[in-house]
C-alpha cells in the first residue's frame, strides 16, 4: 500500500497527490460522470485539477482522499470532505468512483465505511450532507444503505441533456450510523 490513511478490507484511501491529477482530470471530463454529479459543463484542464488538488492540500476545511482498490493498488475513485460548522461538528461529502470497472464490487461501499467510521468514531463528527440529482437512483439507494436519509429536495436545480432536475439532499447523523 502507498501512502494509507484509512485502511478497509477492500480498497484503502491515501491522500490526493498533484501525480493524480491526470486520472482525477479524466474522471471529472467523463459525459457518463458528469451527467450524475455536479460538475458542470466546462471542461476541466489539467492546470485547473492540479490548482484544485494544491488548494484542498493546503486547506484546514477540506479532506481530499483517493480510493485505491488494494488487491490491484489501481485507484478507483476519490473522497473529499468539507467542514461546513466547526463549532457543530458538521461535514459536506462528494464521492466520485470513476473507475466503471469498479462498480457493483462493493469497493465504494467499503471505501465509504471506513470513511463514516473514522469521522464519526474518531473525529467526533456529528453530521454529513451530501447532494446527487434525483436521476441517480442508483447513488440515492447506495447512500440510503449506509443509513442516510432523503432529507430535502431543490427543486429544477440543475440542467442536464435539455431538462431540468431537482437535486436530493441527504445526510447522516453519528447516532443513525452503523458500523
Amino acid at each position: 500500500m502507498n501512502n494509507p490513511f484509512l485502511v478497509g478490507k477492500q480498497v484503502y484511501l491515501r491522500p490526493v497527490e498533484i501525480s493524480d491529477a491526470p486520472l482525477i482530470q479524466k474522471w471529472h471530463n467523463d459525459p457518463d460522470i458528469r451527467r450524475s454529479a455536479r460538475l458542470g459543463e466546462i471542461p476541466v484542464t489539467y492546470t485547473k485539477e492540479e490548482s484544485d488538488i494544491n488548494v484542498a492540500k493546503d486547506s484546514q476545511d477540506e479532506i481530499y482522499l483517493l480510493v485505491v482498490q488494494r488487491s490491484t493498488e489501481k485507484p478507483i475513485g476519490f473522497i473529499r470532505l468539507n467542514i461546513i460548522d466547526r463549532t457543530s461538528r458538521n461535514m459536506w461529502l462528494r464521492m466520485i468512483i470513476g473507475d466503471k470497472n469498479a462498480h457493483g464490487k462493493n469497493l465504494a461501499q467499503d471505501a465509504l465505511a471506513i470513511v463514516l467510521e473514522w469521522l464519526f468514531s474518531e473525529q467526533n463528527v456529528h453530521r454529513i450532507t451530501l447532494e446527487t440529482y434525483e436521476t441517480n437512483q442508483r447513488a440515492i439507494r447506495f447512500f440510503e444503505k449506509l443509513g442516510f436519509q432523503q432529507e430535502g429536495l431543490i427543486r429544477e436545480a440543475i440542467y442536464v441533456d435539455g431538462k431540468y432536475y431537482n437535486i436530493i439532499s441527504l445526510g447522516l447523523l453519528k447516532k443513525e450510523f452503523k458500523k
